[in-house]
């Protein structure tokens, strides 16, 4: 398989082309999007009335296992057909479920909503980045760079979204609105820009869709890097709701320093990113992410042995900082070990995800059990197990290279 139409060079780093800035975008509304029930989850209690067991716990939906039955074979028919029409499709869905949790008039059509988001989230946005890693092939850490601080600024935007709206008394409902009106104007816009096509270069039949995915769990090259790229949700969101949880209780921080600490952890990966592309220009990626993975252990350890908020603040700022590069540089070679099927790289994520899923269930019992600050040692696992990746990624290129 072989990409046709306009296919992007490295050049289009430096002149953005329609579709490169839309799906970066993508990222943007994707995060905006699915903050909405964590910011708004006081709001959505207290309207519908229900507890805060369903007001917080029912938000793992969107990502648990109906994204694992829908996603795969999608992913996998991704690499088949048009490209154009799975992200549009999934874009529009997006928009239609977030049309629906705004008007949801209790917790079970809300419940739906957010379940079928998940699916159509991995399916719009999923492909929209691996549409931009087969149109830019030479350049994918620099292009997931800039997807993942697309996405970031995203996570900021959503409370100052709902800060705007509570200047005219509106609250969750017209957060999904606006939303969902963005989602399908951003369709609209994806559908007219130029993708770049897949087409058979010779009359060999496709393999089925099964022995395209054993092939690709098969693949060595694939394996480490797929680990590596689940291994960084461990210092994102895991880390976030742990880390309120030991901020409070270990160092005995109010609100306001909670907020302090983990807007630090934010700022820092905004910055980070910011400053890895011009690295990405004179270092190669396997290096540079064994420099962050050592900087991220180095920093993580500082901030558990923080005596207080001043000092976690500090620490925390050098975390984002160190981290914010993890994911953009380790999925980037997921995407190079199968070159020309993006979408099958995301069916072998989604599916080897359902190993980390419980990851939250099991932290939680470890706190209990050796306490917080032990159990967050464990998130050291994200960068020590990165280190090692890189590290063997090098010796086995200098090896080939012998």
């Amino acid at each position: 398989m072989v990409l046709s139409g306009p296919v992007l060079g490295s050049a289009s780093l430096r002149r953005f082309t329609r579709l490169t800035v839309l799906l970066i975008a993508v990222d943007f509304l994707d995060e905006l999007a699915s903050g909405i029930p964590f910011v708004g989850a006081p709001g959505i209690q207290r309207d519908l009335g229900i507890s805060y067991g369903q007001a917080a716990g029912w938000v793992l939906t969107s990502f648990g296992l109906l994204a694992l039955v829908l996603e795969p074979p999608l992913f996998l028919l991704a690499d088949r057909y048009p490209r154009r029409f799975f992200v549009c499709g999934g874009l529009l869905a997006e928009g239609l479920i977030c049309l629906l949790a705004g008007f949801a008039p209790g917790f079970g059509t809300l419940l739906v909503a957010v379940a079928l988001y998940g699916p159509a989230s991995g399916v719009g946005v999923g492909l929209a980045q691996a549409t931009l890693m087969d149109a830019h092939p030479d350049d994918r850490e620099r292009i997931l760079v800039r997807w993942t601080l697309s996405g970031s600024l995203g996570d900021l935007a959503t409370p100052a979204l709902f800060s705007a709206l509570a200047l005219v008394a509106w609250g969750w409902r017209e957060a999904f609105w606006i939303v969902a009106v963005l989602w399908l104007v951003w369709a609209v816009l994806v559908f007219r820009a130029p993708f770049p096509e897949r087409v058979q270069e010779d009359d060999a039949p496709e393999p089925g869709m099964l022995d395209a995915l054993r092939s690709a769990f098969a693949t060595p090259a694939l394996r480490p890097w797929v680990i590596g790229a689940l291994l960084c949700n461990l210092m994102d969101e895991t880390l976030v709701g742990f880390g309120a949880l030991y901020l409070r209780d270990g160092l005995g921080a109010d609100v306001h320093g909670r907020s302090l600490v983990l807007g630090a952890f934010m700022a820092g990966d905004v910055l980070g990113l910011l400053g890895l592309e011009p690295l990405l220009r004179r270092y190669r990626p396997m290096p540079m992410l064994a420099a962050l993975s050592l900087g991220s252990a180095a920093a993580y350890a500082g901030w558990l042995l923080a005596p207080n908020v001043a000092w976690s603040v500090g620490f925390a700022l050098l975390v984002g900082l160190f981290t914010g590069g993890h994911y953009p540089l380790a999925k980037a070679q997921a995407y190079r070990a199968l070159p020309d099927r993006s979408g099958t790289v995301n069916a072998v994520m989604t599916l080897a995800g359902a190993a980390f899923l419980p990851v939250p269930v099991l932290l939680g019992v470890a706190a209990d059990g050796v306490g917080l600050r032990l159990a967050l040692g464990l998130l050291m696992l994200q960068p020590l197990g990165l280190l090692v990746i890189a590290l063997l990624a090098m010796r086995r290129g200098r090896l080939a290279a012998s």
